[in-house]
């Protein structure tokens, strides 16, 4: 697969299908996300992909944009789900938001090595805290 292949196939299998053996098979050991999340390791990376499950249920992902160049690859992803979990430190609301985020990949040997994500904190939690 290419870098890119395997970028989109890791959103389709980790928040789509929540199928956490692929994410732990495409993503290396030593794995590490530069993000706020701070994931240092594919186990790492599934349990943040099971935190946003229980935030939002009926996630669905669509990767916007999606442009790779070498071993990069590099997304806009839009999010939409419904809050049923604590997201942020506010309790569910039940409310269905939407939000864009980037969300950068380095691919080597088929796994993904390195990410760079960032998502739109303030702008979710408005929309969650908005009556």
């Amino acid at each position: 697969m290419t870098p890119k292949e395997v970028v989109a196939r890791f959103f389709e299998e980790g928040y789509t299908n929540k199928n956490y053996e692929y994410i732990i098979a495409c993503v290396a050991d030593g794995y590490i996300d530069h993000s706020p999340a701070g994931a240092r390791s594919n186990a790492d990376a599934v349990g943040i992909l099971k935190a946003v499950a229980e935030q939002f249920s009926g996630l669905r992902v669509e990767m916007l944009d999606v442009f790779a160049e070498g071993d990069m690859v590099a997304t806009r992803v839009l999010y939409d789900g419904i809050h049923t979990g604590e997201c942020m430190g506010i309790p569910a609301t039940g409310k269905r938001i939407q939000f864009e985020a980037l969300e950068n990949f380095r691919v080597e040997g088929g796994r993904i090595v390195e990410s760079w994500g960032y998502w739109p904190d303030k702008e979710i939690e408005r929309k969650l805290l908005a009556p």
